[in-house]
Formats: structure tokens, sequence, C-alpha cells
């Protein structure tokens, strides 16, 4: 079985325009991701999945110069360009990873496919219902199940990718985790989508020394959040 780590990025955000190259604390939203993408274990490949779209070429040049494969599909059939992933690298399973999430724990996500990379599951998921905060979440898809769904997805649905799954849950087989830390997630958000959270996100990540920032820890990553929620 072959698993993927999938970053998904482009830079047409309608919130927060060309947010992948952006910097954070000296380093781009998309580095920052793809540096904790390499240390998770387990997969076979990482893969930055990006548009066709002129604007998305900076992405697809940078993720070459990080030595990191890229797919280039449909700008607003995200899950087209996921199946199109799938199929150019041969992956069973994907890891998918939101390129504007910096904070993601590998550590979670290694821990999860080395408990369910065997196993029957269409979908893994802490979001069903919510375990872990925005920025933290993680879904690990079956490609076989994805294209089985693709055909019955609306417009919206293929936008989204999962969207589908959660709608009609009893057509797959999905399992939900449960929150594995003993952490206090009142109030955490680890997603970047406008100036408001780039100033969180930046703050955070300048308390991290850039040796470290890759394999940072959720406890001292949502330590940090908490203090800046305290102090803003």
């Amino acid at each position: 079985m072959k698993v993927g780590a999938i970053i998904f990025s482009r830079m047409s955000s309608t919130r927060l325009p060309k947010k992948a190259m952006l910097e954070i604390s000296g380093r781009s939203l998309l580095g920052r991701v793809i540096d904790r993408s390499k240390h998770i274990k387990g997969i076979d490949e990482v893969i930055v999945a990006t548009s066709n779209d002129k604007d998305d070429d900076e992405i697809a040049n940078f993720s070459g110069r990080e030595g990191i494969k890229v797919y280039r599909g449909s700008l607003e059939n995200v899950t087209l360009r996921a199946l199109s992933t799938c199929k150019e690298y041969n992956l069973d399973k994907f890891v998918r990873i939101c390129g504007d999430r910096p904070f993601f724990d590998p550590n979670l996500i290694s821990n999860l496919i080395d408990i369910y990379k065997g196993k029957e599951i269409d979908l893994l998921t802490t979001t069903f219902p919510r375990t872990y905060p925005p920025g933290l979440t993680v879904e690990i898809i079956s490609s076989k199940a994805l294209e089985y769904a693709f055909s019955s997805m609306s417009e919206e649905d293929k936008e989204h990718v999962t969207k589908f799954f959660y709608r009609y849950p009893d057509k797959f087989s999905i399992k939900n985790i449960t929150a594995m830390e003993n952490l206090d997630f009142k109030n955490i958000n680890l997603c970047l989508d406008t100036l408001d959270d780039l100033k969180r996100i930046e703050w955070i990540a300048s308390q991290i020394e850039d040796s470290e920032y890759s394999y940072a820890s959720m406890k001292k990553i949502v330590s940090l959040a908490q203090i800046w929620n305290k102090n803003n």
C-alpha cells in the first residue's frame, strides 16, 4: 500500500491573496508546511498539488527548488486534482494537508498512519465530530473511495474534497479519532485565512527556533497559541 502526503496550495485565496508565499517568521507559508510534511513517518511521497493557473507557477517553482514533487491540475475542482495526483503517483491513500496550516502535527499523522495503514477505512478523520482545533485536524483518505464518490459529487463537494463523505457517512467506512493529548483546545485556531490569523501565526512561529520548527510538538504550539489568546 502506497501512502502520500498531498499539500494543496494555490495563490488565488480570496480572503488573503497569495498567502502561500507570505513570510512566516522568515520562511514562506508553503515552506513551513513542507518542512513539517517531511517529518511525517510512514509516507512514500510528499507532493504539492497546485493548479495549472499561471499565478501558481510560483508555487510549482518553489516546490521544485525544495525537492518536492508537483502535480498541476484543476484550479476549482480540488477533488479532481486530488484524484489525478493519486493516479500520477499510484497512491492508495493520502494525507490531505491544506497549505494554510503551518502547525499541523506530523507526529499525530505518523501515529495514525502506523495504526490504520493496513485497514480498510475510507476516511480517517478528526472532524466527525471535531476533536482537534482548526489547523490541527487530520484527514487520511482512500483514493479508491474518493474515486467512487466523485461521480455523485456536486461542484461544491468537488471544491472541498471530503464534504460528500460527511454528508453521506452511511456510504463509507469512516473512523473518527478522539484527541489523544490532554490539552485545552478552547478558542485555538491555527489556520491562516486572514490578516489577524497572520499576526497570530507569525508570532507563534517567531517563538520557535528554526532548527526545531519542523518537529515542534503540538503541546508547545498550543501553549503558545494560548499565550497569544491571553495577551490579545
